[in-house]
């Protein structure tokens, strides 16, 4: 109804609608119901942009994967053994599966991965694609790729490693720390004034898992929060 009227600023919508001859009141009315639209519309477009860099966490490593499988699959040219193809080939329709599945909700926009994954009650919040994919189904995989004979100055391949592509994972680990410092920053401040046990508990375990995300390897998944973080050893 208003798609002309949206793409003028408001001082271009205010002259449009008197030089109309309207009623004062009926341009107040149009001016706000635009300007209310607009706000509608700017909130769904940031919304959908945050949703899609959400889906991207999940389904650019999966690609990379399954690109890099692909290329596993190969290797050795016309002297891959059957169990090597069949490893690969076994890993490549599991993670093929599952992006066709994740495909309608990431073109939709509708949710965020980690809202269907809390619905669906999968581990980690289905932080990272293996998050996605049943124990069972990677220990199947898992058992064809520990059958697959090691060539000379071969490496055995570990399928659904928990990695992401080198740029997500360094702004997610500047993200995790700067929000991880900052939030120890405050509760060590409120420390000085009530020193509690649980405090106290507390910040040393985020000191622990500021050295853990600090040590994190160039392509390692890195979680939203530290607590998700394994704060063993």
């Amino acid at each position: 109804m208003y798609e002309t009227y949206l793409k003028l600023s408001a001082n271009e919508l205010h002259n449009r609608l008197t030089e109309r001859k309207m009623h004062p009141a009926e341009v107040e009315r149009i001016k706000a119901e635009v300007a209310d639209l607009k706000e509608s519309l700017r909130v769904t477009r940031i919304t959908r942009t945050q949703r899609k860099a959400e889906w991207d966490k999940v389904l650019q490593p999966l690609r990379y994967e399954i690109n890099n499988a692909k290329v596993g699959m190969k290797y050795g040219g016309e002297k891959v053994s059957p169990e090597r193809a069949l490893a690969f080939s076994e890993y490549i329709r599991v993670m093929e599966k599952l992006l066709a599945m994740l495909d309608a909700p990431f073109k939709a926009l509708d949710h965020t991965p980690i809202q269907i994954a809390r619905d669906k009650g999968l581990p980690n919040d289905g932080e990272h694609w293996t998050d996605w994919i049943p124990a069972r189904v990677k220990d199947k995989v898992s058992l064809l790729f520990d059958a697959v004979p090691i060539t000379p100055r071969g490496k055995r391949k570990t399928p659904f490693q928990r990695t992401m592509l080198p740029h997500q994972h360094e702004t997610a680990k500047v993200r995790l720390l700067t929000k991880t410092r900052k939030g120890m920053e405050t509760l060590m401040r409120q420390a000085d004034i009530n020193p509690t046990v649980a405090r106290l508990d507390k910040i040393a375990k985020m000191k622990r898992a500021i050295k853990i995300i600090e040590a994190l390897g160039n392509n390692e998944a890195v979680p939203a929060t530290w607590t998700k973080l394994s704060m063993e050893g």
